[in-house]
């Protein structure tokens, strides 16, 4: 009998979510410095609408603008979920990536099955518990609704789209350190680029209508703006299942250049490491 392909890859998946339980109060010191933020953030906004002449800014009540906040984070942080950019430096620096490169199975499998399984655990030990604590008081404080059943599939639908495209990403910006072996540097522009364009910091109606909407386009959405705004309830399920399609698009497309410009860069895999 024919053994399933997938199957193999199941034991990246566990290693994945082990890793994550294994490490998990490492990531709450990172959740503590984001709590620290968003309340800094969450300040601010208060007063903007303290002494703002009207209500509604952009778009945006005072209670969706914090609700905006709160939630883009810890949505942000279950979608980003992916390793493979420091799995492909940490291997080129350790020169381990000589082992993962020689098995029977692809590389690129084995880092999206690594990210999968970090995803899984990010969802059970963080997301879950953090968003129905921040919901509960945004309920309690502000009268924030709880998302509506339908809303919370078509979340999860587009989270996984989101880890696609942004594990995608990854292994492309990670391509980097074929060539030069490192990639904090890169690593850092990356992550205050991609804050920026996924709407983590801010929502899009605040950079014109023009602009939101190239952006609402790109694929840089799907990491933190679309997920979070459909668990909000600010699209139709119209526009939920239109950004979706736009979403299933951008990962088939990024997915097969990562492929492309992988097979192009391992050809100049230097183990500087081992």
């Amino acid at each position: 009998m024919k053994q399933n392909p997938f199957k193999k890859y199941l034991a990246f998946v566990k290693g994945g979510i082990l890793e994550t339980f294994s490490y998990k109060f490492a990531i709450f010191g990172w959740l503590i410095g984001d709590i620290v933020q968003v309340l800094i953030i969450c300040y601010l906004w208060i007063a903007i609408y303290k002494f703002s002449s009207t209500s509604i800014i952009n778009g945006y009540t005072m209670s969706e603008m914090l609700t905006y906040l709160v939630t883009v984070r810890i949505v942000g942080n279950l979608v980003m979920s992916s390793d493979s950019f420091w799995s492909i430096g940490e291997g080129i620096r350790e020169g381990t990536i000589a082992n993962s490169l020689i098995r029977p199975l692809s590389y690129r499998g084995q880092l999206l099955s690594s990210s999968i399984g970090t995803f899984i655990g990010n969802l059970i030990v963080f997301f879950i518990p953090l968003y129905i604590i921040a919901l509960i008081i945004l309920n309690a404080t502000l009268g924030v609704p709880f998302a509506i059943w339908y809303n919370i599939i078509f979340f999860l639908i587009a989270c996984i789209l989101g880890l696609l495209i942004y594990d995608a990403f990854n292994v492309i910006i990670g391509q980097v350190s074929f060539f030069t072996g490192a990639l904090f540097g890169v690593g850092l522009a990356k992550g205050a680029l991609f804050s920026f364009l996924a709407g983590t910091l801010i929502p899009f109606s605040f950079f014109g209508e023009k602009a939101s909407k190239i952006l609402e386009l790109l694929p840089f959405s799907s990491m933190s703006s679309l997920p979070n705004l459909i668990i909000m309830g600010k699209y139709t399920i119209k526009e939920t299942l239109i950004g979706l399609l736009i979403q299933l698009g951008w990962a088939i497309v990024i997915n097969l250049l990562a492929n492309i410009t992988y097979k192009q860069s391992i050809k100049h895999v230097v183990s500087v490491g081992g």
